[in-house]
């Protein structure tokens, strides 16, 4: 009897930290970096955003890994529909970057934040950001901002493509199949003589007021592990009810 109730209980485990265990596995199909300096702050706005590319895994707990001391604004995972679902975060060093941890209702992800390299008051100004990759990921577009008022803009290595969007130069690369842990710098130098950022209200992609917490969505996948759960502690009650009696 207490092999059996012994193996019960490693079921139960099992469907309890299933999807934790798939989580490693996690890989991207598309994923956006924006660089954008000067844009809403003296210092640099940077965003993360994209998809995961097996849904089933979903709702399930990942990582990003981000420059050191990032000041974060949103870590939001995104419905079907769009809408956005914040979630806590927790946030830890990890040698030159610091870690950002959280549960994802929904395989498409925004993360936002801020940093400020422009320590020294002067009109150079120079910054190098590198991208730490933490999953595989097919596709993987970057794209740099030209802040207003700069002069003499350029980025090592050279861009793919220039465009403008809104006003704005923006300066794009597409990586494809990056593999987890590949590391990419770009480096930055412009003059720029004033220290007021390009515009005075915080971005927002929706063009919606900032999204509030709410908690995940169940999801099928989600109902499926509970009720195995269940099933699993409820015949360990039953069989445990039938010792008793017995005894």
């Amino acid at each position: 009897m207490n092999n059996i109730l012994k193996t019960l209980v490693s079921l139960a485990y099992l469907f309890l930290f299933a999807n934790q265990v798939l989580a490693s596995d996690l890989s991207i199909g598309r994923m956006r970096v924006a660089i954008w300096p000067e844009y809403d702050d003296p210092g640099i706005l940077a965003i993360y955003d994209g998809r995961f590319k097996d849904e089933n895994l979903f709702p399930t707990e990942t990582a990003f890994l981000i420059p050191a001391d990032a000041a974060i604004s949103d870590a939001c995972s995104l419905s079907p529909k769009g809408q956005h679902f914040c979630q806590l975060y927790k946030q830890k060093n990890a040698g030159n970057n610091d870690e950002v941890s959280l549960k994802l209702p929904y395989p498409n992800f925004y993360l936002s934040f801020h940093i400020n390299p422009f320590r020294e008051k002067k009109d150079n100004r120079t910054f190098t950001y590198v991208i730490k990759v933490n999953h595989p990921t097919d596709r993987l577009e970057v794209e740099i901002q030209r802040p207003l008022r700069a002069e003499g803009f350029s980025i090592m290595p050279q861009p793919q493509e220039k465009t403008e969007k809104k006003g704005f130069e923006h300066y794009s690369y597409v990586f494809e199949n990056v593999p987890k842990g590949k590391v990419l710098e770009f480096n930055v130098e412009y003059v720029k003589k004033d220290s007021q950022p390009s515009v005075n209200i915080k971005y927002s992609p929706m063009n919606q007021p900032a999204p509030v917490a709410i908690p995940a969505a169940v999801r099928p996948l989600t109902v499926i592990y509970i009720a195995g759960v269940v099933g699993v502690l409820a015949m360990i009650g039953l069989l445990w009810f039938i010792f008793k009696r017995k005894r």
